[in-house]
């Protein structure tokens, strides 16, 4: 028995409607948290991975404290991968050579974060953290390796 394959097609402006929506939501995010943090971060990049590497060294970790330490990298990322996700099928066109459309994706996610990160700066209850910027456009690039998947799935997006 033939199975059929059914494609689901988006249009493009309903991508890109997609992803203002995912920008609106990251910056409602923001703002919703904005005073929430558990504790004010040190500015040093990768200081939450050194930090969990001494942990580690000393022996065993509480798993309470290994998903605090982690916990922050890990919302980063999934924050912003829907946003690189959408961005990388927005911008990935068949002129388009797919490294050219990662790299747009990167600059644009480091755009939006450190948009992001100089608000929380003027927020009176402000947690910035450049930790963030380097995790959300991780999770940018993680998203646009899954919009890269996307061609070796029956769904197309135009």
């Amino acid at each position: 028995m033939a199975r059929t394959v059914r494609t689901v097609t988006i249009s493009r402006p309903t991508t890109i409607a997609l992803l203002v929506f995912a920008t609106v939501v990251i910056a409602l995010i923001t703002l919703w948290a904005s005073g929430k943090a558990y504790a004010k971060v040190d500015p040093v990049p990768f200081h939450d991975l050194r930090l969990l590497g001494d942990k580690l060294a000393e022996g065993p970790v509480p798993f309470p404290t290994f998903v605090a330490l982690i916990s922050p990298m890990i919302l980063n990322m999934l924050l912003f991968m829907p946003w690189g996700f959408l961005a990388f099928i927005a911008l990935d066109t068949p002129a388009r050579p797919a490294l050219q459309s990662y790299l747009l994706t990167i600059l644009l996610a480091l755009g939006l974060s450190f948009a992001v990160e100089a608000t929380q700066y003027f927020l009176p209850d402000r947690v910035t953290d450049v930790n963030d910027v380097i995790w959300n456009s991780a999770g940018a690039l993680a998203g646009a390796f899954f919009g890269h998947l996307r061609k070796r799935v029956r769904v197309a997006f135009e």
